[in-house]
């Protein structure tokens, strides 16, 4: 059994991680060069 505050407290994290790399990509320039990164390690 866990916590009854652990469940909120994961849903929690993930919608602020989720909301952070929205707020990423909303910057053009920072997608372009993740785009760029993840094209070179091939």
């Amino acid at each position: 059994m866990t916590p009854r505050w652990q469940r909120p407290l994961l849903w929690t994290a993930v919608a602020v991680v989720l909301a952070a790399v929205f707020v990423a990509y909303l910057n053009p320039h920072l997608a372009l060069d993740l785009a760029t990164r993840v094209w070179s390690c091939f």
